[in-house]
C-alpha cells in the first residue's frame, strides 16, 4: 500500500473514533437547547441504528397529551437516495468546523476539560476527556491512543476532505462533491453534517417561538435518521443568517 494511501486511511480511522467519542456532548448539545424551549427530548434525531425508530415511537407517545392520544397519528419515514455524493466538501469543512468546535467548548465550560483521549484497539474502544495533556501520564498502561484538541480534529479533517482523488485512466480528479462512503468515517460526517441542518433549524424555532408547535406535528415523520425536509432546513439557515 502507499504511504500516502495509509495515512489517508489511518486519518480516517481515528477520526471515527474521535467522532463517535463526540457524540454523546452533540447529543447533549441537542437536548438542552430544547429544554430552552421547554420542549421534552431524550436524544437527538440521530440513531444508531433502525431499532431506535421503536424507542423514539414510546418516547413520542409518552409524551403526547390525551386529547392527541384520541386521534390516530399516520407514521412516515423518509430516506436519502442520494446522499453521500451530494454533500459539497466545503459546505461540509465549514459546519464540521463549527460543530467541533460547539462540542469542545461545551465540555470546556462544564468542566474545564478541553483534550480528547481516544484508545482504540481490537477489542476496546475506550474515550476520556482530559483538562490538561499532562493527565495523560496516568493512563502508562494504555495503547494505540491518540490525544486531540478541537483545532487538531479540524486540521485532520481539512487534510482528509483536501485529499479526495478519483482515478479515470491515467488523470487524477480532486473530489469537490460528496464524501466516499466506503471510509471510515463517513458515516459521522454524513449524520453529524445534517445534525448542523437539523440543530440551526432548532434556532430558528427558538428565535420565532415556535419550537413546540412545530416540533410537535414535526413528530410523526421519523426516518432512519430523523432528518426532515433538507432542502427547507438549507433554506431556513440563509433566511435565519
Amino acid at each position: 500500500m502507499q504511504p500516502a494511501l495509509r495515512l489517508f486511511i489511518e486519518v480516517s480511522k481515528w477520526l471515527s473514533s474521535f467522532f463517535k467519542a463526540m457524540f454523546p456532548v452533540v447529543n447533549d448539545l441537542w437536548v438542552s437547547k430544547l429544554k430552552k424551549a421547554e420542549v421534552p427530548c431524550v436524544s437527538s434525531w440521530i440513531l444508531n441504528d433502525s431499532t431506535g425508530v421503536v424507542e423514539v415511537i414510546i418516547q413520542l407517545n409518552l409524551l403526547r397529551s390525551e386529547g392527541d392520544k384520541a386521534s390516530p397519528l399516520m407514521l412516515q419515514s423518509f430516506d436519502f437516495l442520494t446522499l453521500y455524493t451530494k454533500i459539497d466538501l466545503m459546505d461540509l469543512k465549514s459546519w464540521m468546523r463549527v460543530l467541533i468546535n460547539k462540542a469542545f467548548h461545551q465540555m470546556f465550560k462544564l468542566h474545564c476539560f478541553k483534550f480528547l483521549l481516544v484508545q482504540k484497539t481490537a477489542l476496546n474502544f475506550i474515550f476520556l476527556w482530559l483538562k490538561n495533556k499532562a493527565e495523560i501520564n496516568l493512563f502508562e498502561n494504555l495503547h494505540s491512543f491518540k490525544v486531540a484538541e478541537a483545532s487538531d480534529l479540524i486540521s485532520w479533517l481539512d487534510f482528509l476532505l483536501d485529499n479526495l482523488f478519483i482515478y479515470f485512466g491515467h488523470c487524477a480528479y480532486r473530489q469537490c462533491i460528496g464524501i466516499p462512503m466506503g471510509t471510515d468515517c463517513a458515516v459521522y460526517l454524513a449524520n453529524f453534517y445534517l445534525f448542523t441542518y437539523e440543530f440551526d433549524f432548532i434556532k430558528c424555532l427558538l428565535r420565532s417561538n415556535t419550537c413546540p408547535v412545530v416540533l410537535h406535528r414535526l413528530s410523526m415523520f421519523i426516518g432512519l435518521w430523523m432528518i426532515f425536509w433538507f432542502l427547507i432546513f438549507q433554506t431556513l439557515r440563509i433566511s435565519c443568517t
